[in-house]
């Protein structure tokens, strides 16, 4: 990832803003310029194509808004699969005949810990190596009731949510490293610098700075740029995913 996944949020936003402030000082000061060297004081207003600026940079903040939020409404989703699929395999396991029934259970108990303490580490390889190893352990003690049990029906279905928790596992693995993408933020981000730069200009234009409503739009644009950067971020960002379902289920178990 790029310098915009890597740094905190706490040191991307002064940049940010910073940046922002810069161009519209920019913006301003040109116009200043040109205005003196016109030998004038004020311009002709500029307001139409400010509008039209600041509009297209709304609706781009709405479509990278909305790709983080599927993403992230995506992962949580997962995260209730998950739970719901580990719990069915769990209750099928309940009825299997002793020892198939113990051994199985308890690599469900591992096993939920395991992905819980995956979801809440940003390091993963080792709980990765972890889960898959549970994983293998899992299979295996199902292909032993599978050739042990009474009933084969009872064994065939542990097999489907068995299954089923293993694919939602890797398919959160894949969720979490699935980001909007560097070059959308980083037009977005230039957009944002260009569309500072012309409020800044406009304001020259009207032959007054308008500091204060021009660092509200700024800082509210900043926001809104932080606010994407943090939903994109599923491990380190301070909005997180809820591990509830799985926490619950934890819970429930013991």
């Amino acid at each position: 990832m790029s310098w915009l996944g890597s740094l905190p949020l706490t040191v991307i936003a002064p940049v940010i803003l910073a940046a922002l402030t810069v161009a519209a000082t920019i913006g301003y000061r040109g116009q200043v310029w040109l205005l003196h060297r016109a030998g004038e004081t004020e311009s002709e207003s500029h307001d139409y194509l400010l509008s039209a600026v600041l509009g297209l940079l709304a609706l781009l903040l709405g479509f990278t808004f909305s790709l983080a939020l599927n993403r992230h409404e995506d992962r949580r989703n997962l995260v209730v699969q998950e739970a719901n699929a580990i719990d069915t395999a769990w209750l099928r396991a309940q009825i299997l005949e002793e020892p198939n029934k113990e051994a199985i259970s308890q690599l469900l108990r591992a096993y939920l810990d395991a992905r819980l303490e995956w979801s809440e580490t940003d390091d993963t390889g080792v709980l990765s190596a972890r889960t898959v190893m549970l994983q293998q352990k899992l299979w295996s003690a199902t292909g032993q009731a599978v050739r042990t049990e009474p009933n084969a029906q009872v064994t065939r279905a542990l097999m489907d949510p068995m299954n089923q928790s293993f694919d939602l596992a890797s398919a959160r693995s894949a969720a979490g490293a699935a980001h909007v993408p560097n070059r959308v933020l980083t037009v977005l981000l230039l957009y944002a610098v260009l569309a500072a730069a012309m409020l800044g200009y406009t304001a020259a234009a009207k032959g007054r700075p308008q500091r204060i409503a021009t660092l509200c739009v700024l800082v509210a644009m900043t926001l809104a740029l932080v606010m994407i950067l943090d939903i994109d971020r599923p491990r380190s960002g301070a909005i997180q995913v809820s591990e509830q379902p799985l926490e619950e289920l934890q819970q429930s178990w013991r």
